[in-house]
């Protein structure tokens, strides 16, 4: 029988609490950064956009974008990573960072216009869910890049079976199809996937309020 969710978010939530000292410091990690850096690029910020990053971690990509943009935040379960996201970002007057489940956004409606979540959706129990509060949150027009694991390699099918037994936070990888329909099925009209590592990590971006056929962006 699958865990439930609430088991699930707490071993999450214990595992990045644990992680969170040593975050942007170790080998793992900084690779994991230069992933989420290709995710951010994809979002092609401007002076005028509200960024906000689910699972953001230590907060890298909030302080990368703040420079760039009106407001930067970040939202992650762990209350590791956030005081620690808030101790990196002290002089940053337009980041801020709030401890939150992705499931449950602390935002009111179009709150933002650009949504980040990289290498973190392989955690939330309820996956739906938390694309729907990414496009609850997100503004008309808005902007929202996944980035993650992606099991259209045969290795990371592998890897995404053994992870389900060794890390019990870990809920599972998808395929890029699924991920795409997934943001479908949430008025959000995806483009063309971005694949990593042959297939092995997928960048999906969508964006809300489009006219176009979600239909014609996943044929």
């Amino acid at each position: 029988m699958a865990e439930a969710a609430p088991g699930k978010k707490d071993r999450a939530r214990r595992h990045f609490d644990r992680w969170s000292g040593r975050y942007e410091e170790d080998r793992t990690s900084r690779w994991l950064a230069e992933l989420q850096e290709e995710a951010l690029r994809a979002l092609d910020l401007t002076a005028t956009d509200r960024l906000l990053d689910v699972g953001c971690g230590t907060g890298a990509a909030v302080r990368s974008a703040a420079p760039l943009v009106e407001r930067a935040v970040g939202v992650d379960l762990s209350e590791g990573m956030i005081s620690r996201a808030r101790e990196l970002a002290a002089d940053l007057p337009n980041a801020e960072f709030h401890e939150g489940d992705s499931e449950r956004l602390p935002f009111a409606d179009g709150t933002f216009t650009a949504v980040l979540c990289t290498t973190s959706f392989h955690h939330y129990p309820e996956p739906r869910r938390a694309i729907a509060e990414m496009a609850r949150v997100l503004a008309p027009d808005g902007r929202v890049v996944i980035g993650d694991g992606c099991t259209d390699r045969l290795a990371m099918r592998i890897l995404d079976l053994g992870l389900r037994t060794l890390q019990r936070s870990h809920v599972r990888f998808y395929r890029s199809r699924e991920l795409l329909a997934l943001l479908a099925q949430e008025s959000l009209t995806p483009e063309n996937p971005r694949l990593l590592f042959k297939g092995g990590y997928v960048i999906a971006a969508a964006r809300k309020g489009r006219v176009d056929s979600p239909a014609a962006a996943l044929s």
